[in-house]
């Protein structure tokens, strides 16, 4: 056969021809014929030329021209032939005319240049035409095209059918005076900060232009905005003025000296000015600051005795630069404040004279320098406000509207103090509706003898004093069973106190006008009122954990002994203390106070689990397949149980809980059986008949007390670690038995690098892992730090501290299988040691952290047992491998 002949008829022939056979002559009959024969080529055949001719006659066989032979007209004929061919052109031939010339042809193409390309490629000269084509084809890419009168056109016109489309334009289009002004005769415009920038010496309008609103994918109700921020800066005050149409209400315009500008030609209704610069043009008006000083009359009789917060004082923040614990879903943040008193610090700042502005300005500042000093806010934190925020309603509402900004305010609880109540023309009574509507307008939770329960960590319910009253205590314990989150909240009032008390401190005229007895005797009945509440919710959640927020101290309106399961908050006396212990826990330390210049949030973290079972009495009891799910969800315990047959125990001892179920494992079993639950997982017992439940039940305590002794020792040396990780300007996150080493970069968001901290003996395995199945074991921490570029400012500092004070490196055993590496500084691992005890380790750790047993051994129920696996550090032999089930969920 003459294969030439062949080819020449159908090139494509040349896939039967074995590579190693084919010849120079043979590969270009075949391309002469059909371009596309390119790909079946051998690479020893190949050249350029011939690479270059397959292209000319078409321009698909460009798709198989090997990288090294392509040239740049090559790239120019095959876009030309074929414009999708552009994504398959080298990014270092994308030149702008390629680029341009495949878009012209096809504007889908335009998918195949990089970002940063695309905003290279139109400018002056580009056609309008192609740009209103490209901007049809795909609105979003409006944001490449120049900033142009025409383009600003199109831009218009697109936003007359719709205004959405604004987000997608370029940014110097976004700030142009055209497209202002239209959007500013659409009502598109909100003004979010006007001021005056001394360092630059212009006016700035910070912007905020609304495009539009959609539904949230994950909840219809919630709506989310569509936005975008511009600045306008302005060096002449009338264009500033003009821009804003006159309206100068909140412009920061205090450090402007207004030389030359007489303000009487202006509308400043609302400007923040400086009161001397308009003292000195005739404007400045006394009176309101006067009357702000006239509310206060004299300080009360413990302001002279304040034990006040170090002006020195540094907040702490709950969160490190590396935002680890964000998003920490096990703990609530708790943050606290009380007796901020804005009157007193207005009065305090400006001491002569202020205008109305300026006060409204400084007490924003307030608000935002309250948040600011926490750092990054922890995920669902809670925002805690004891009372005294303010004794004049105004500044209250100048405040809170401020702080949502900031904060969730559905996670703001606020209580009243007594300056709440200081209004001279307003009973009590109809004091506190006025601060409820006002509160419930923001969405922030207001508590005056009422009770809040967060049941399954979403749904919100408040009680009110009259439905606690009237509800029997079964019912308000089966509606706070489920819940994470449980505050009771109220003034308190002061009656039990007989030193200070409605008779010598304000609570405004329902007290005020009464005798100095009389007033006395209304503070003790209200102080009756709100312990009869605090006693009913004590007898029926005694033992929930639940947070008294008030205003006067527990002693002021209850004198029984706290509860230890429940957490004090108050403020009132400014005596700045707290007290942590086995019979009391008590913040009342971050009352501001009527003097200290510093004002921040303190803060207290509590477990996000509640105990379904809380109030069950020791023993054993059937329970549903429903109450075990709902028990594990409430200990934040994530499990998939999906068993129908078989009958459920819980075994409660002293707050300490064990799951066994009696049922058939499978068809092939012989009867039923007693079985460990270790949440949707199945293990056997040795002790598997009914009968045997008194056993478990009998050594339930002790089993727990001597796993607690198993792990209690080693938990302080990790932490120390951590700690020194930190220092070295790691992460030092810990989880589980494994510290994190390095910070995680913002793409991916977690380490590769970690300490595996064996709780047994202490001792610490280095090691670099992208995932559970292998991992580079090293021999210790510098030489893991050394071997990473990530790690690379972690070793520098590692070598200087060991330079300069080898005193300060911590002492660290490595784990015994490194002694035999002699010279190796590491070793690929494939084994499931580390994970093995990790898992272990989380099965015993259910019991110290949740008070759930997991994991039965036999022989842990021996002391002498306990401590040979201390010291032998076999601790998988905790595990009898005989009695486990499989991994699969049941």
């Amino acid at each position: 056969m003459d294969i030439i002949k062949e080819l020449k008829r159908d090139g494509m022939l040349l896939k039967k021809i074995p590579k190693k056979e084919q010849t120079i002559e043979l590969c270009k009959a075949a391309i002469r014929q059909n371009p596309l024969a390119l790909q079946f080529v051998s690479r020893k055949c190949l050249d350029s030329k011939m690479c270059l001719a397959a292209v000319k006659k078409n321009g698909q066989a460009f798709r198989y021209v090997p990288g090294q032979f392509v040239t740049k007209r090559m790239c120019e004929l095959a876009v030309e032939a074929a414009p999708e061919l552009l994504n398959n052109v080298p990014e270092n031939f994308r030149t702008s005319a390629i680029c341009i010339n495949a878009i012209k042809k096809d504007v889908n193409t335009l998918s195949f240049v990089s970002q940063e390309k695309r905003y290279e490629l139109f400018d002056d000269n580009t056609e309008i035409d192609l740009i209103e084509k490209i901007v049809a084809h795909n609105p979003k890419w409006l944001v490449y095209m120049p900033n142009r009168p025409d383009v600003k056109a199109l831009c218009i016109n697109y936003m007359e059918e719709d205004f959405s489309i604004a987000q997608y334009m370029p940014e110097q289009v976004k700030i142009s005076e055209d497209i202002l002004s239209y959007q500013k005769s659409k009502g598109k415009l909100q003004f979010t900060h006007k001021y005056y920038d001394s360092e630059e010496k212009k006016f700035n309008v910070k912007i905020k232009v609304v495009c539009g609103h959609h539904k949230s994918i994950f909840d219809d109700k919630k709506i989310i905005e569509e936005s975008y921020c511009v600045q306008e800066k302005f060096e002449d005050f009338d264009k500033f003025y003009a821009f804003l149409d006159g309206n100068l209400f909140d412009a920061e315009l205090r450090s402007f000296d207004f030389r030359g500008i007489d303000l009487r030609n202006y509308n400043i209704e609302g400007a923040i000015i400086n009161s001397e610069i308009l003292q000195s043009q005739g404007l400045y008006d006394g009176t309101y600051f006067a009357a702000i000083k006239k509310t206060l009359g004299t300080d009360e009789i413990m302001g002279n005795n304040e034990i006040m917060i170090p002006d020195e004082f540094c907040y702490p923040k709950p969160i490190d630069d590396d935002e680890h614990e964000r998003f920490d879903i096990n703990h609530i943040p708790f943050f606290y404040i009380s007796d901020i008193h804005l009157t007193h610090r207005v009065c305090n700042k400006f001491k002569d004279k202020a205008t109305k502005e300026e006060i409204r300005s400084y007490i924003k500042f307030l608000a935002r320098s309250m948040v600011r000093s926490i750092g990054t806010r922890p995920f669902n934190s809670y925002l805690l406000i004891a009372g005294d925020t303010s004794s004049i309603f105004e500044f209250t509402v100048i405040f809170y509207n401020e702080l949502i900004q900031w904060w969730n305010p559905n996670q703001i609880v606020v209580v009243s103090g007594n300056h709440e109540l200081w209004d001279p023309y307003v009973e009590m009574e109809d004091n506190v509706e006025i601060y409820r509507k006002f509160f419930v307008k923001l969405g922030i939770v207001f508590l005056q003898n009422d009770l809040m329960c967060v049941e399954d960590r979403k749904k919100r319910e408040i009680f009110s004093e009259a439905e606690i009253l009237k509800t029997s205590k079964e019912e308000l314990r089966n509606k706070a069973q489920c819940s994470s989150v449980i505050i009771l909240g109220g003034i308190g009032f002061s009656g039990l106190n007989k030193k200070f008390n409605a008779s010598n401190i304000r609570y405004g005229k329902s007290f005020d006008e009464l005798s100095r007895e009389a007033a006395w005797k209304k503070d003790i009945q209200e102080a009756n009122c709100f312990n009869t509440i605090y006693t009913k919710i004590l007898e029926c959640l005694g033992k929930n954990r639940v947070i008294v927020l008030t205003h006067a101290k527990k002693g002021d309106w209850n004198t029984e002994i706290h509860n230890p399961y429940w957490i004090y908050l108050n403020g009132h006396n400014h005596q700045n203390f707290y007290e942590i212990s086995d019979r009391r826990t008590i913040y009342a330390d971050n009352q501001i106070g009527y003097r200290a210049k510093n004002i921040g949030l303190k803060y207290f973290y509590c477990d996000n689990d509640y105990d379904i079972f809380a109030y069950y009495q020791d023993g054993v009891h059937e329970i549903t397949k429903e109450q075990y799910i709902d028990f594990n969800r409430g200990k934040l315990v994530s499990m998939s149980f999906k068993r129908e047959d078989g009958t459920i125990y819980m075994l409660k001892r002293d707050s300490m809980y064990l799951f066994l179920i009696y049922c058939e494992y499978s068809k092939r079993s012989r009867g039923k059986s007693l079985y460990l639950m270790n949440g949707g997982k199945l293990g056997r017992l040795r002790r598997n008949r009914l009968e045997d439940l008194s056993y478990y039940y009998d050594n339930l305590e002790k089993y727990a007390e001597n796993v607690n002794q198993l792990l209690y020792r080693y938990a302080g040396g990790q932490q120390k670690l951590s700690e020194f990780i930190k220092h070295l300007g790691g992460s030092g996150k810990i989880h589980g038995c494994i510290v994190d080493v390095e910070r995680p970069n913002g793409l991916e968001g977690f380490s590769y690098c970690h300490l595996f901290v064996n709780p047994i003996d202490g001792k610490v395995t280095p090691y670099f892992a992208y995932d559970v199945k292998s991992r580079i074991v090293y021999k210790d921490l510098k030489t893991l730090l050394q071997a990473h570029d990530s790690c690379k400012l972690m070793a520098n500092n590692y070598l200087r501290i060991e330079k300069e004070a080898a005193n300060n490196l911590p002492i660290v055993q490595y784990s015994g299988q490194m002694e035999e590496w002699e010279n190796e500084d590491a070793m690929y691992d494939e084994g499931s040691y580390l994970y093995k005890i990790s898992r272990i380790i989380k099965s015993l750790q259910y019991c110290t952290e949740k008070n759930i047993v997991r994991l039965w051994n036999e022989e842990l129920l021996n002391y002498d047992f306990v401590n040979r696996i201390k010291q032998s550090n076999q601790i998988d032999e905790i595990v009898d491998d005989r009695l486990m089930i499989d991994e699969k969920n049941v």
